[in-house]
């Protein structure tokens, strides 16, 4: 019985990262594998066994923090069906945390194995539209002139950009530290899924995914002058990946025709021309508009979680009635700012970032990094009001939290 419940934790991991790909052609199979997970973890709760389980909670304690900040804003929202919407994806927060809480920690095999099966999968789901962009790339092209990228399995680009470079990540990792467990030449395959996610993002071209990739990689290289002492190293791996990006990002059409379009909407911002379609644009009258929400209703509370798309909407109707397409603050910061107020702005800090430094969590290289991630993601996006983002997000937290508060890692 020990040993399959434990498989069904593995298991259950397994199609919680799996459903972050499949989530636009399965859309329940992430929150069925939450579902379980949380199922399991009252399991083990009402059993009571406390085999390799971590007795150091307060780290899952802090992170519910993201979802009961939530609840107040209910009492001053207007728009209840939109709260009971933001709050169900918010849920995670508090099951999840709990669950892993409870349950026995994986060993650090099955853990990597996790690890190997995201770079996997992101590896496929990359292959699979580079292929399609060949097969139409005049079509493709001139998306990018649009505002607009590639079609991928994973429809919102953003998070797959940050899931891209994560798998990057991931890939140098397992090879830097000779994690290699399920086949003889894993340290080839390692490079070469890694070297192609290298290009491959380039040639995608998300501005938030090439942000967060080359600042990974200036703080990798600190470490490597800093920390490992090996400077030629550094030397020769920054120069040989600044090479290589700077030869995709002048053979790639997309790169030219994003830069053609990031240009115009600079010039489209600074001469008050219209934002309708233009990306940047749009973003920067979203942050306006929550700094706006805010001012108007509560510095302290904000305006409540269920009425900050309306009000946002208005703002557009009103002062920007010729975008077609109002977007809500693409800032997690100032979301929860214009929503919450700066008291839920500082609960949602404490609750998310002060978990990385309890027991200096932040300090495991994989956690590090995804504390990094996380930063970028925030500013440049809600992820937290998606589905995809709050799975991302939580999977990979939770996992690494699980390994390190053993001390597995």
């Amino acid at each position: 019985m020990k040993f399959i419940k434990e498989q069904l934790f593995f298991i259950l991991c397994l199609l919680l990262i799996g459903g972050l790909f499949l989530l636009d052609v399965i859309r329940i199979l992430p929150s069925m594998s939450m579902i379980g997970i949380t199922l399991l973890g009252l399991f083990y709760w009402l059993q009571k066994d406390e085999t390799k389980i971590p007795t150091n909670t307060s780290p899952y304690l802090l992170l519910t923090l993201c979802f009961w900040m939530l609840l107040p804003s209910y009492l001053y929202s207007d728009n209840v069906a939109y709260f009971y919407q933001k709050l169900q994806l918010a849920l995670p927060f508090l099951l999840l945390p709990l669950a892993f809480s409870k349950i026995p920690v994986l060993p650090k095999i099955q853990y990597v194995r996790l690890l190997l099966f995201f770079v996997i999968g992101t590896f496929l789901i990359s292959l699979y539209a580079f292929i399609n962009y060949l097969t139409h790339q005049d079509l493709i092209n001139q998306m990018y002139l649009e505002s607009k990228v590639m079609p991928t399995l994973v429809s919102h680009h953003p998070t797959f950009s940050m899931m891209i470079v994560f798998a990057i990540y991931l890939s140098y990792y397992l090879y830097i530290e000779k994690e290699l467990i399920l086949f003889k030449n894993e340290k080839l395959v390692l490079i070469i899924m890694g070297l192609f996610l290298f290009v491959f993002i380039h040639i995608f071209s998300v501005r938030s995914g090439l942000l967060a990739l080359y600042l990974l990689v200036g703080i990798e290289i600190l470490k490597l002058i800093f920390k490992r002492k090996q400077i030629k190293l550094a030397i020769y791996i920054g120069a040989s990946l600044l090479l290589l990006g700077l030869t995709t990002m002048y053979l790639s059409p997309t790169v030219s025709n994003k830069i053609t379009n990031t240009s115009a909407d600079l010039q489209a911002i600074n001469n008050n021309q219209s934002a309708n379609n233009q990306s940047l644009s749009s973003r920067f009258i979203s942050y306006k508009n929550a700094l706006e929400i805010n001012q108007t209703s509560s510095f302290w509370w904000g305006c409540g979680l269920g009425d900050i798309e309306d009000l946002n909407n208005s703002i557009f109707q009103q002062k920007y009635p010729d975008v077609s397409k109002p977007i809500i603050p693409h800032n997690q910061f100032l979301y929860y700012f214009a929503s919450l107020g700066f008291i839920g702005l500082c609960l949602f800090i404490i609750g998310y970032f002060g978990v990385y430094f309890s027991n200096k969590s932040y300090t495991d290289s994989i956690l590090g990094t995804h504390l990094v991630l996380s930063i970028v993601y925030f500013l440049v996006e809600s992820p937290l009001v998606t589905q995809i983002g709050v799975a991302y997000l939580l999977s990979f937290l939770l996992l690494g939290l699980q390994q390190k508060l053993a001390g597995n890692r």
